[in-house]
């Protein structure tokens, strides 16, 4: 009797350990999928705020468009000094036209974190996983604000470890003409997805950099703002 018993407790807690790791493997497969519902949701709000943005921001310029251009003429009435000072300080540097089938607007150096990637041309969920891409703003090293955005995976060309930036750090970014222009990051925050202050478009007539990834979790976004310094060469 006492083995009979001994097998029926062996079989009986067998049976309980292996119903607790079959629901430990559902509530893992529940947690992922409300994981990837938010990061839809995510994205999603990210679209939308991103096209109420782009209509105010259309406003905007219609508005201060003659602003801008004569601000523009005064600019290119100072004489040629600033053109020649920009392409004596400009190393050009070609950039290819295309990675893995999507059209490459310009390619992104991060020394500190030994992070080179290419910035494809158009946002999108699929270039997102191949690469980051241009999510807002004009060309890139033009006055402005061109906006960056990348997944936070661990891999060599994503925006995972653009969280170890700080104040001061550089950034390098060389467009399709080959211009290359370094930018020192001043601004490092934790936003809200819905927050599109980072996105404007008014920068006093200064060329900005603006990175965008999402926290480990999802559920905020890390924003790093940079701008361009004094034009050197490499």
């Amino acid at each position: 009797m006492r083995t009979k018993d001994r097998k029926k407790c062996i079989f009986i807690l067998t049976f309980i350990i292996a119903v607790l790791i079959i629901l430990i493997i559902l509530i893992n497969k529940v947690n992922l999928k409300k994981v990837n519902i938010a990061n839809n949701d995510i994205e999603r709000k990210i679209e939308t705020t991103l096209v109420n943005t782009q209509n105010a921001e259309k406003e905007e310029v219609s508005r201060e468009d003659s602003e801008q251009k004569s601000a523009e003429i005064t600019e290119n009435e100072k004489g040629n000094n600033v053109n020649n000072d920009k392409s004596k300080d400009t190393v050009n540097e070609e950039v290819i036209s295309e990675y893995k089938g999507y059209p490459v607007i310009a390619k992104l150096e991060i020394p500190k974190i030994e992070l080179e990637t290419y910035v494809i041309s158009e946002y999108s969920e699929k270039a997102l996983g191949v690469s980051v891409t241009k999510f807002y703003g004009g060309n890139p090293n033009e006055v402005g604000n061109f906006c960056i955005a990348g997944h936070n995976y661990i891999t060599k060309n994503m925006f995972h470890d653009i969280k170890k930036l700080s104040n001061g750090d550089e950034i390098i970014l060389t467009d399709l003409e080959g211009n290359c222009i370094k930018y020192e990051v001043y601004l490092i925050e934790t936003v809200e997805p819905t927050e599109t202050k980072c996105l404007s478009q008014k920068t006093n007539g200064r060329v900005e950099l603006t990175l965008i990834t999402c926290t480990t979790d999802s559920s905020k976004r890390i924003i790093v703002k940079a701008v361009e310094t004094k034009k050197k060469q490499r």
